[in-house]
């Protein structure tokens, strides 16, 4: 019985196609794990030291931050008055406000550019239990100079209405305590949460791999790596 045989023809058009997928595996490892540069932030000292926590349920990260760092006047002081402390994270609308996991949600917000949200807790690390029970995380320390830099960030991130202030979507996560306010930036795969936290991070002056950070629990190890403890260590 004779067996159909590979001909010239088709190895010849077999060639091109694993060059080209050779090619793009190739530039997507460039992209994601090329060094870059550290940012040129002022490390935290004796004298000029804040502390930050992050917090992960391996998959999404969120950041506890001082209100302190923000001006008197930031939209999100008026927000919550009240707030020492708030816990801020960022993702995909419908996938983050949904209170029930589900995996085609979730797929189908990785794929096409989605519009996003930033959830904002009053009471910081004291209010991550929203997460869940598993969860990972402390402090590390950085500059004023960092902070400044974070808050830039956020700044950037925010859509604000013709009042300056927080754009309300719907009440967050932690009772009476959080909000979903409308942000600005698309979420996608090269573009998720993690992804948003450690780009925050680095504006705060550390030095992280925002491309390749998809997951929680690889940031904070790269968070830990960086800055191994708080202001008091």
């Amino acid at each position: 019985m004779d067996l159909p045989r590979e001909t010239p023809e088709r190895r010849e058009l077999k060639r091109p196609r694993l060059t080209a997928l050779a090619a793009v595996v190739f530039a997507t490892m460039i992209y994601l794990y090329f060094p870059t540069s550290a940012p040129r932030v002022a490390e935290p000292s004796a004298g000029d030291c804040i502390e930050l926590q992050l917090w992960t349920n391996g998959f999404h990260s969120d950041l506890s931050v001082p209100a302190s760092i923000f001006p008197e006047d930031h939209p999100l002081r008026r927000l919550y008055p009240k707030a020492d402390s708030f816990l801020i994270g960022w993702g995909e609308e419908a996938f983050f406000r949904s209170d029930v996991f589900s995996a085609w949600r979730a797929l189908d917000a990785l794929v096409p550019p989605s519009p996003s949200v930033a959830h904002v807790a009053e009471g910081g690390s004291h209010v991550r239990g929203y997460l869940g029970a598993d969860l990972q995380g402390g402090a590390f320390a950085v500059s004023g100079e960092g902070a400044a830099g974070l808050v830039g960030y956020i700044d950037s991130t925010l859509a604000l209405g013709p009042d300056g202030g927080v754009v309300l979507v719907s009440p967050g996560k932690v009772n009476r305590r959080s909000s979903f306010i409308r942000a600005r930036g698309s979420f996608h795969l090269f573009n998720v949460c993690n992804q948003w936290m450690a780009r925050a991070l680095r504006a705060a002056g550390l030095d992280v791999n925002a491309r390749a950070a998809w997951m929680g629990d690889w940031l904070l190890k790269e968070v830990r790596r960086e800055r191994p403890g708080g202001c008091s260590v």
